[in-house]
């Protein structure tokens, strides 16, 4: 009995003296783990409660401040609406001015904080203010739609009184689908600054911004935040949005305590500590050591002839099987399951057009060439590339044309699965996103969709990777890319970002004119039609709109400015108006031609002429370089400056490549391309040249024409176009330079076929951006010119007689 005792005695574990190494370990496990536990408690149980409650308290203010803001204007509204309803309107549009006053009088009763009434006919007289101010384009925006009896929201404009807001109505008879004029009131933004102070800002900041055309303008802003993410809500019947992000003291509204979180989790650490610490003395290795099992592999045996098995108390999943009978067991079906759910992304099956991977950029036509397949290809390669340089984000913008938004989400999209991160700059030109790739820190890539001066049936991507637009070899790059579906592969985020007042206000506070500026800008329904007139307005011109509304469909010409037809109603509006000179732009914007007071075209490597004198003036020694169809009397004209004159390739990637090689300041090219670095970025902007253009002429008080006189002008063609086929265009070319006989002409091959004579040169060069020859001649006389024609359209017929030389 003694015995059994002392057996049972020594049987009984008693509490280890020195915990054990694995007590120790164990411990520290269930610590970490605790620890773990509780900060992802945390996160998810106050955290994201925080985040949840701070997200639903800012959409709520956001809402009650929209539906505020717009009870406002609606009130504002409908009180001027009631106000044109009144017959003495209609006799003030055809009464004296004495009438006229008595209306004016009555108005300024009803809207005694008004600061100016304007009482407008069809023909834009102001019958209470004779001599008042040029209308705004955005007021003769809102004119042009209130005379067409559309509701038209109210606007916010900068004047010397301050921020104003602009409200009109239309004057009509009743029971008549037309107007017959309109009125139109400026208030002070301080009544509707009074109504949003009354939003509790201590809560929040409030910023009233203006979105109808792609841009961040902010008309009005109250309050202080910087907590949680902004949210955003329409203010109804208007173009506006109201964004609101959250201050401290709402934050503090939607807090959550961590006490009863703390105290559970410090429950279950202890429960777990002290459980940890009771089963390490129930498990001593060095008393109950483990025994040994050897690992065996047991291979599956034949069955007896009784179908007994010798192996049937073996573990099945301890015994291999053979390659034949996994079907059976389901296991192959299972494994090829989990393969395929792993297999790197198939070969691109995307039919690729080769003849849409051109020298400058991806182009063809829009819906058979480029397709919404192939945009997304495109932003998985580009995305991979610009990945592969170290740019994490990837800037795409859009042109007006009818499939563009399509492509650029399918593009997006493409551009998100290799991880990278999209930020969306909407519908702008091009140079506005050449501006982000220079100016805003996200990222130095980007691609752009548009078949820039083509007509309505292209489209296309322009790509700046690293800041590099894309050229030749690079563009074959992204093809091979697309043909081995070589991405990268990831979830990236895409956000939208508006680019347009931060590229006017850079503008702005670059460029000085220093005296008044009347500007017709023809926009060709492209790109620049809604930024134009905005930027030359804040510069202080007198803007005459001329196809401003983008219209993918381009009905009053195609968007190309270098050809001489589509500039008759710009030379004719510039004659009408008595305007100081007419500016046309390319389909994005990138390009320019001009017109003087007396309707003649100034081409612009004659415009380049004018910018070389002024920056090689201030820069001895700059490099100026112009492509192989300009003007050769660039050469002498930039070396008489000082300057260094150099002749290259055609095509703005070539030519903005050559620009960072060489550190020009100063780049041009026939077809209308201008590259600025003085002040600027050295990138091609149509928009940024005619500023500088009309900050020359006023510096200098001289009209457009007496300052191009005094520039050598040779008779010269545009450029002639001879349609070929895509394929052929290249060897054409090849076989002139090899088989042409010049007589004693100086050959240059830079660029096609340029011959140089004593009295003038001639050019063949196949088109990087159609299916064309591109033929250019210049001359002392026209007798001389003739006799170039004749020579080359000679020569060219020897290579093809089928061609149709237009000359």
């Amino acid at each position: 009995m003694g015995d059994t005792n002392a057996k049972s005695k020594k049987n009984k574990i008693a509490p280890p003296q020195n915990l054990p190494l694995i007590t120790i370990g164990a411990m520290a496990i269930v610590a970490v783990i605790v620890a773990v536990s509780g900060v992802f408690s945390y996160d998810r149980w106050i955290t994201q409660t925080e985040q949840q409650q701070l997200l639903e308290l800012s959409q709520a203010q956001v809402k009650k401040r929209a539906d505020d803001i717009h009870n406002y204007i609606l009130t504002q509204q409908q009180q001027l609406d009631a106000f044109s309803q009144r017959t003495s309107l209609l006799t003030a549009l055809e009464a004296p001015n004495e009438a006229n006053q008595s209306v004016l009088k009555s108005l300024q009763t009803a809207f005694p904080e008004a600061l100016s009434f304007r009482l407008l006919d069809l023909d834009r007289q102001d019958h209470f203010n004779p001599n008042a101010e040029r209308l705004s384009f955005t007021e003769l925006d809102m004119i042009n739609r209130a005379e067409q009896l559309q509701p038209v929201a109210p606007e916010a404009r900068k004047t010397d009184a301050g921020q104003t807001l602009q409200f009109i109505t239309a004057i009509a008879q009743t029971d008549v689908d037309s107007a017959s004029g309109s009125l139109l009131i400026a208030l002070p933004a301080a009544g509707l600054i009074e109504r949003m102070n009354k939003f509790e800002p201590e809560l929040g900041k409030s910023v009233i911004e203006r979105q109808a055309i792609g841009r961040p303008a902010i008309v009005l802003q109250t309050g202080v935040g910087n907590r949680g993410e902004a949210q955003r809500h329409t203010i109804g019947d208007t173009f506006w949005t109201l964004q609101f992000t959250a201050s401290d003291t709402l934050a503090e509204q939607a807090a959550q305590s961590p006490l009863l979180l703390i105290v559970l989790h410090l429950i279950i650490g202890a429960a777990l500590l002290g459980g940890t610490y009771w089963l390490s003395g129930r498990y001593d290795p060095m008393r109950n050591p483990a025994p040994i099992v050897a690992s065996t592999t047991v291979t599956a045996r034949p069955q007896q002839a009784n179908g007994a098995s010798e192996t049937a108390d073996q573990d099945i999943l301890d015994i291999q099987v053979a390659d034949e009978d996994q079907g059976l067991l389901g296991l192959q079906d299972s494994i090829l399951e989990e393969l395929e759910e792993i297999e790197s992304p198939s070969v691109s099956q995307i039919e690729l057009v080769d003849e849409v991977f051109r020298a400058y950029d991806i182009r063809g036509l829009s819906g058979s060439q480029i397709t919404v397949e192939l945009a997304e290809a495109v932003g998985q390669a580009v995305g991979s590339e610009a990945l592969g340089v170290g740019d994490n984000s990837l800037f795409v913008a859009r042109d007006g044309r009818h499939m563009s938004e399509e492509l650029s989400q399918a593009l997006i999209r493409g551009a998100l699965s290799t991880g990278i991160n999209v930020v969306n700059l909407g519908r702008v030109p091009t140079p506005l996103l050449y501006f982000a790739t220079c100016e805003l820190p996200n990222s130095n890539s980007g691609v752009m969709i548009t078949a820039s001066h083509n007509s309505a049936e292209y489209n296309g991507f322009k790509m700046v990777i690293d800041g590099h637009t894309l050229v030749r070899e690079d563009i074959q790059q992204i093809k091979s890319r697309i043909q081995s579906s070589d991405y990268f592969q990831g979830q990236g985020s895409d956000t939208e970002q508006q680019i347009i007042p931060e590229y006017i206000d850079r503008i702005f506070s670059d460029v000085a004119l220093a005296g008044d500026v009347k500007l017709v800008i023809d926009a060709g329904n492209g790109a620049t039609g809604e930024v134009a007139p905005l930027l030359f307005e804040e510069l202080g011109c007198e803007v005459e709109p001329l196809f401003c509304e983008i219209d993918g469909d381009f009905p009053n010409h195609d968007p190309d400015p270098t050809i001489e037809a589509n500039l008759q109603a710009l030379i004719e509006t510039v004659k009408e108006t008595e305007a100081d000179v007419g500016v046309a732009f390319d389909g994005d914007g990138d390009r320019l031609v001009l017109v003087t007071p007396k309707g003649e075209i100034i081409w612009p490597d004659r415009l380049l002429m004018l910018f070389a004198k002024d920056i090689v003036a201030r820069n001895p020694g700059a490099d100026v370089i112009f492509d192989v169809k300009c003007t050769r009397e660039l050469n002498s004209l930039v070396s008489s400056y000082g300057g260094r004159p150099i002749m290259w390739k055609a095509g703005h990637s070539n030519m903005k490549t050559k620009m960072r090689e060489t550190g020009a300041l100063l780049g041009g090219e026939l077809s209308g391309h201008i590259f600025i670095k003085d002040r600027w970025y050295g990138f091609d902007d149509g928009m940024y040249a005619a500023a500088r253009l009309l900050e020359i002429m006023t510096l200098r008080d001289q009209d457009l024409d007496s300052l191009f006189d005094s520039f050598p002008c040779l008779p010269a063609t545009p450029e002639i176009k001879i349609p070929v086929d895509e394929a052929q265009k290249f060897q054409l070319v090849e076989a002139l330079i090899e088989q042409g006989d010049f007589q004693n002409g100086k050959v240059i091959t830079l660029d096609g076929l340029r011959i140089d004579f004593p009295k003038g040169w001639g050019l063949v060069r196949a088109s990087n951006t159609s299916a064309a020859l591109t033929l250019r001649f210049e001359a002392e006389s026209e007798s001389v010119l003739e006799q170039l024609q004749q020579l080359f359209k000679r020569e060219l017929l020897k290579v093809d007689n089928n061609l149709d030389i237009p000359f």
